[in-house]
């Protein structure tokens, strides 16, 4: 489940602290995302890891860019988000951060028009504007983006990525690390269960 309230429909009093794993215009554009979150902002970043620029001073908006090794001695106990568009970097990432003792944010909101059945993973997010059906399972660090529609009973692996505008119609199992692009569209019209293999790039 979430790692904040707002999934179950309580809004938590102030925004709890989150470290943001990336700091490029993705994890910028994601930082805007959850502060405009309705009622109340979703989290509160508190800093960036980034394995290049971190710990030479850089700052974004005033929240500090910070090294791995900084994450480690003194955020450790902040949950980290994953914020890395390539399904492999982000579980080469997430492999990181777990061996280290570290713990994951989700980003989600279980309101019209998703689904009050639907099962996500630890460290997903689900952006505002996406649709998905009943019975849809989604898997650990799935990334869904703005105006994604995920149709009913599909199941959608770990690791993937679903950009923007991308569909996902009919009984469909998408395996691990999938990356599924702008506009992107998987129909499934048949009886049986379509399945896209681990992976895959669409």
């Amino acid at each position: 489940g979430s790692a904040w309230a707002e999934h179950c429909g309580d809004v938590p009093l102030s925004p709890p602290p989150v470290v943001f794993y990336g700091a490029s215009g993705y994890a910028v554009a994601l930082r805007d995302l959850i502060d405009g979150w309705q009622p109340l902002p979703l989290a509160r970043v508190v800093a960036y890891i980034d394995d290049f620029r971190g710990d030479d001073g850089e700052a974004i908006d005033g929240v500090p860019i910070v090294s791995f090794g900084t994450w480690r001695a003194s955020l450790r106990d902040i949950p980290i988000f994953v914020i890395i568009g390539s399904p492999s970097a982000r579980r080469t990432l997430v492999e990181r951060v777990s061996g280290a003792g570290g713990r994951f944010a989700s980003f989600y909101r279980i309101a019209s028009p998703i689904a009050r059945d639907v099962v996500v993973g630890e460290g997903t997010m689900i952006l505002p504007y996406a649709s998905i059906g009943a019975s849809t399972v989604l898997g650990r660090h799935v990334h869904v983006m703005p105006l994604v529609s995920i149709d009913a009973e599909c199941t959608i692996g770990d690791f993937t990525t679903l950009c923007p505008s991308s569909t996902v119609y009919g009984r469909v199992v998408v395996e691990d690390g999938v990356f599924i692009g702008v506009g992107a569209r998987i129909v499934n019209d048949s009886d049986g269960i379509l399945t896209v293999g681990a992976g895959a790039l669409i």
